[in-house]
């Protein structure tokens, strides 16, 4: 179990500081290719809790207007609001082997506090049990995310925030470039004359 320190990005684990790299991954979704179709929210639903019910899923689908739909999951915040409101020592804590945000299920009392805090909504109370839980990447399962593996789209993604942010700069410049009305290879060449 671990808590946060008060220097930002490290966590206290059996009196050790680890930092908390930006390596972590989690699950990302196109926009452009999820069709809403929640197989993702049953497949977690299924291998999580070995239930048809999307309520019992750590993978939320969203829409957000009647024909943009996303699924989202936990995004390993670097600061997580859940993590601190949370007033149960040990309730939660980031695994120092995945980076990611965990639930200890036997300290864990239900009381919300961390559904309210999360600015994505993605951490779930279970209909069931009544306590909290969220998206572990299905640490458990070999083949990575039931959800990922599922999607017929191939919306699903897992990635780091460093991929994700080449991938933003790197479509910036081809939207530039556009704009100009040059190639990429046009500008490189244009740059090393």
């Amino acid at each position: 179990m671990g808590r946060m320190n008060s220097e930002p990005n490290t966590l206290v684990t059996d009196q050790r500081k680890l930092s908390i790299s930006p390596r972590y991954q989690y699950v990302t979704c196109s926009s452009a290719l999820c069709v809403g179709c929640q197989l993702c929210e049953f497949a977690c639903a299924m291998f999580k809790d070995e239930t048809m019910n999307v309520l019992q899923s750590r993978i939320r689908l969203v829409r957000v207007e009647p024909v943009q739909m996303k699924s989202i999951a936990c995004q390993s915040c670097a600061d997580p609001a859940c993590l601190k409101i949370c007033h149960l020592p040990g309730a939660m804590f980031i695994n120092a082997e995945n980076g990611l945000v965990a639930i200890d299920e036997d300290i864990c009392d239900g009381c919300t506090h961390c559904l309210d805090a999360c600015p994505f909504g993605v951490i779930a109370l279970d209909p069931d049990t009544k306590l909290a839980k969220i998206c572990d990447l299905c640490a458990d399962r070999a083949e990575g995310p039931a959800c990922v593996e599922i999607c017929p789209k191939d919306a699903l993604e897992v990635l780091t925030p460093e991929v994700i942010a080449q991938r933003s700069r790197k479509n910036a410049l081809h939207q530039l470039l556009a704009e100009w009305g040059t190639t990429e290879s046009e500008s490189i060449c244009a740059t090393v004359e």
